[in-house]
């Protein structure tokens, strides 16, 4: 059966949502106050240029550091499935501090997710998020005098569904909690399947021999509280995620948060107590502060991430394959950045931006980055790091 293509699931979403009324329902504590415009003034950075993409790298997306070590995937034009056949992304490891690449991975498909786990030296690395998904994981040597390690993992079960439209479903980022528990998101998610209909919008996962397992964190249709209802409207209502994308876990109190992207649903799912046997899940619907340049519409965001303080935030643009950074020192602690890319065939109008987000309000303002992004994607903030 034909697989449900991507922008397929993007086109029709509900315009942009009504006033919003005060919050009924409290943004995560896990966001300072200053990432209200109301409290403190909207952020700028100065981004810089930090790496390159290598000769024949392109696509770039995620990015995410191990020890002395940032890697980068670049995704050479795989598509969301893995075809054609024969695509592969690099993954390619820099010198955190020079930019310089120092060593490359080639790995089948298009690698969509990736994140390192710091506590077994590793980096897992998600490839196709529509459908014939797996994961990769990456054991670089320490010393960086050989290449190292990847192997390769199958998912049990399969996050490919069939519905009454045929078969979809793959796994795109991947976060790791304090505890180590591993989150991967279930990205184009099959929403027509009979019975209950409340596919898995995000797993737990363990690796057992070659066999990734997956078990349901929450659904794509959970009833959870809204953080900012719109006049008149339930303060809580059914998910509805069609397009769980990036994710991020951000330390803190009580076990600390998971924030999930629903890209095209232009939502952040908030999960809490992550270690009871039902996590607290809140939804914050989207807005932008200014109308995009093509036609007004609710924004689609890529990646989010914390600011915590001085350090680094990298920025990846995969427009140019360049990863940018920029110094911290002024950015309020608390801060939630999000990268607005370019649209794609059949995706909303979405002006491509570094932004910061209201967890409040859901308002998603741009900030001023000293570059022009063409299509911004994975971020990554460093503390301590600096320029």
């Amino acid at each position: 059966m034909p697989m449900r293509k991507t922008t397929r699931r993007r086109v029709g979403l509900l315009a942009a949502f009504t006033a919003l009324s005060a919050a009924v329902v409290t943004a995560p504590a896990a966001f300072a106050d200053t990432t209200n415009p109301s409290a403190a003034p909207v952020p700028s950075v100065q981004l810089k240029p930090f790496a390159s993409a290598p000769a024949g790298a392109k696509g770039l997306d995620d990015i995410t550091l191990l020890g002395d070590l940032l890697f980068a995937t670049y995704q050479n034009d795989a598509g969301p499935d893995g075809s054609p056949a024969g695509s592969k992304s690099t993954v390619v490891a820099f010198d955190r501090k020079t930019g310089a690449v120092k060593q490359t991975y080639t790995i089948p498909g298009k690698v969509d997710g990736l994140t390192a786990d710091t506590k077994h030296h590793r980096v897992l690395a998600s490839a196709n998020e529509d459908l014939n998904s797996s994961l990769y994981v990456i054991t670089p040597d320490r010393d960086h005098d050989s290449q190292g390690s990847i192997t390769h993992y199958t998912y049990s079960p399969s996050p490919a569904e069939t519905g009454t439209d045929g078969t979809n479903g793959g796994t795109d980022a991947i976060s790791i909690g304090s505890n180590g528990t591993v989150y991967v998101a279930h990205s184009n998610p099959d929403t027509s399947l009979p019975g209950a209909d409340n596919t898995a919008a995000v797993y737990t996962l363990k690796l057992s021999g070659s066999t990734a397992r997956l078990t349901p964190l929450f659904g794509v249709n959970d009833t959870v509280p809204v953080i900012n209802p719109a006049a008149g409207q339930p303060t809580s209502a059914p998910l509805g995620l069609t397009d769980p994308d990036s994710n991020r876990f951000l330390r803190g109190k009580d076990g600390g948060t998971l924030v999930q992207d629903a890209q095209a649903d232009s939502k952040l799912v908030f999960v809490t107590d992550l270690d009871a046997k039902k996590p607290t899940v809140k939804q914050l619907n989207l807005t932008n502060a200014v109308t995009p340049s093509q036609g007004a519409a609710t924004p689609q965001l890529d990646d989010v991430e914390r600011v915590d303080g001085p350090g680094t935030l990298f920025v990846a643009d995969g427009g140019t394959g360049t990863i940018y950074r920029a110094d911290t020192g002024d950015v309020p602690a608390g801060t939630l950045f999000a990268s607005q890319p370019a649209p794609k065939a059949g995706d909303l109008p979405n002006d491509p931006a570094l932004a910061v987000v209201n967890t409040r309000t859901g308002v998603v303002t741009h900030v001023s980055a000293g570059v022009t992004l063409v299509n911004p994607k994975g971020l990554l903030f460093v503390p301590g790091d600096k320029d």
